[in-house]
């Protein structure tokens, strides 16, 4: 049982992950001490255990090259999963002062009035409604996405997926704690705005302010927006078949237009999200070539 050398890379950054997400929490218990909550809900607390007996079954595979690859992979996959909870358990702890008013001043420069633009979808409960079902989609989407791109008759593609899901994982949580956002509802508030949308300001303001109360309701990170990457990332893994592709290329074109049109995001959050996607993407590209 050996560990590829790509596999040892995918290893390394999942323990970078872990590491900063340690490093955010001791810095929080060091210093300022404010009251989180933990991103790990308790029924994927087993996840790890999984994924590292997925990983040993697949490793110690014979003569079922696919199964075992595919079993590695989604073990790893789940391992990231994983830190990604830990990381925004950390990152919800940054001392630092919120961007949303900068971001609602971009937006602002570009001629953008998410308030108005909310109003206008309000206004079309149908639209809105259709909106809500493919934002919401993301986490199942993201779910599948492995399996997608195991459609592929190699696993390039699902190998390209977890270096980039991680990649954009650790820069992306790295990027929000030096500077948090909330979103458009804790800037422009208003009736508009749903209930979800206002936690995701309101749990910043109480883990700062060290009182209990926050959940893990309403998202965590405004800019960039991951909605925004990983619907770019489910859409290249679902490349690997014309049949998967263009229903997921769909669906991610009307996620992504959902976080502004829904009021999650500002619109500069797009451009932010799309670019870490892109970036992440040629990443695992030029790694996953430079380590096979």
């Amino acid at each position: 049982m050996k560990l590829s050398r790509e596999d040892r890379w995918l290893t390394w950054w999942l323990a970078a992950c872990v590491a900063v997400a340690a490093a955010m929490i001791a810095a929080n218990a060091l210093g300022p001490r404010y009251v989180g909550i933990s991103y790990l809900p308790r029924l994927f607390s087993p996840l790890p255990f999984a994924a590292a007996m997925g990983a040993w079954i697949g490793l110690s595979a014979r003569g079922h090259r696919r199964e075992a690859e595919l079993c590695v992979d989604l073990s790893f996959y789940a391992l990231a999963m994983t830190a990604m909870s830990a990381l925004t358990t950390g990152a919800q702890y940054t001392p630092f002062a919120p961007i949303d008013a900068a971001l609602a001043r971009g937006d602002a420069a570009l001629g953008w009035n998410g308030p108005a633009v909310l109003h206008w979808t309000v206004a079309h409960p149908t639209l809105r409604a259709f909106l809500d079902r493919c934002y919401f989609s993301t986490d199942l989407q993201l779910g599948l996405a492995p399996l997608a791109a195991s459609l592929a008759p190699d696993r390039r593609r699902r190998r390209v997926l977890l270096h980039a899901f991680i990649y954009s994982l650790l820069i992306g949580t790295l990027f929000y704690y030096f500077f948090p956002s909330s979103g458009p509802a804790g800037v422009y508030g208003g009736p508009d705005y749903g209930p979800f949308q206002f936690w995701t300001a309101r749990k910043f303001a109480l883990v700062h302010a060290g009182r209990p109360g926050a959940t893990v309701e309403g998202g965590l990170i405004a800019f960039p927006s991951f909605h925004v990457a990983w619907s770019v990332l489910v859409a290249d893994a679902a490349r690997a078949d014309r049949r998967a592709f263009f229903p997921a290329l769909a669906l991610n074109v009307a996620v992504i237009a959902s976080t502004v049109l829904l009021g999650w995001h500002f619109l500069v959050d797009v451009p932010a999200g799309l670019a870490l996607a892109v970036a992440s993407v040629a990443a695992g590209e030029y790694a996953h070539r430079r380590l096979n």
